[in-house]
C-alpha cells in the first residue's frame, strides 16, 4: 500500500509515515494514521466521523455538512473547505495550512491547540465555540463571525479582521496587535483584557463615543 512521509510540525505530531486511504469517507467511519490526498467528497451530509493522526492534502469538501466530527492530531494542507459546516465539532492538535475556507462554519465547537495559517476565512463563522491555545497567522478573516466565542489567549498574527463580529466574546489575553481591525463589531465588555497596539485605538474609538483628532 502506498505510503507518504509527513514533515515535522508544531501543533501536530504525525507519524513518520502514513498509509494512503484507499476507500471513501463514510458516516460513522474511524480513520487513523491515514493520508487523504486529493479526495473530492460528493456526499453532502456526513456524521459521526473520527480522524486520529491523519493528513489531508488537497481535495475538496466544500458545501459538506458534517455533524459530530472529531479531529485529533490532524493536518489540512491546501484543502477546499469553503462553506463546509461542522456542528459541535471537537478539534485538538489540528492545523489548517493554505486552505480555502470562505464561509466555513464551526458552530458550538471546541478547538484546542490549533493553527490556521495562510487561510482564506472570509465570512467564516465560529459562533459560540471555545478556543484554547489557537493561533491564526496571515489569514483573511473579513466579515468573519465569532459571536459568543471564548477566544481567551487566541493570537491573531498579521490577519485581516475587517468588519469581523466579536460581540459577546471573551478576549482576555487575545492578541490583536498585528492585525487589521477597521469596522470591527464588538462591545466594550468583550474588549476587556484584549491586547492591542496604540495605532489600533482610532478603530475602536467609537466604543467610547469620541473622535480622535490630531492637533494641527
Amino acid at each position: 500500500m502506498p505510503k507518504a512521509k509527513t514533515p515535522p510540525s508544531v501543533f501536530t505530531s504525525l507519524p513518520a509515515e502514513l498509509l494512503t486511504l484507499q476507500s471513501d469517507i463514510t458516516s460513522g467511519g474511524e480513520y487513523e494514521s491515514n493520508l487523504l490526498s486529493n479526495i473530492h467528497s460528493t456526499t453532502r451530509e456526513l456524521y459521526d466521523l473520527r480522524f486520529d493522526d491523519c493528513a489531508f492534502e488537497g481535495g475538496n469538501f466544500s458545501l459538506n455538512k458534517i455533524a459530530g466530527i472529531r479531529l485529533k492530531n490532524v493536518r489540512f494542507t491546501e484543502v477546499d473547505l469553503a462553506n463546509t459546516k461542522m456542528d459541535k465539532a471537537s478539534l485538538e492538535n489540528v492545523e489548517f495550512i493554505k486552505c480555502r475556507m470562505t464561509g466555513f462554519k464551526l458552530i458550538e465547537g471546541t478547538i484546542r491547540n490549533a493553527l490556521f495559517k495562510n487561510c482564506q476565512l472570509k465570512l467564516s463563522q465560529f459562533r459560540m465555540s471555545k478556543f484554547k491555545n489557537v493561533r491564526f497567522e496571515n489569514c483573511i478573516l473579513e466579515e468573519s463571525e465569532f459571536y459568543g466565542a471564548d477566544l481567551t489567549g487566541t493570537v491573531f498574527s498579521e490577519c485581516d479582521l475587517t468588519k469581523a463580529e466579536l460581540t459577546a466574546t471573551k478576549l482576555k489575553d487575545a492578541d490583536l496587535r498585528t492585525s487589521k481591525i477597521p469596522g470591527l463589531t464588538i462591545n466594550i465588555e468583550s474588549l476587556q483584557g484584549a491586547i492591542i497596539n496604540p495605532s489600533q485605538i482610532p478603530d475602536l474609538a467609537w466604543l467610547l463615543g469620541v473622535k480622535i483628532e490630531w492637533k494641527a
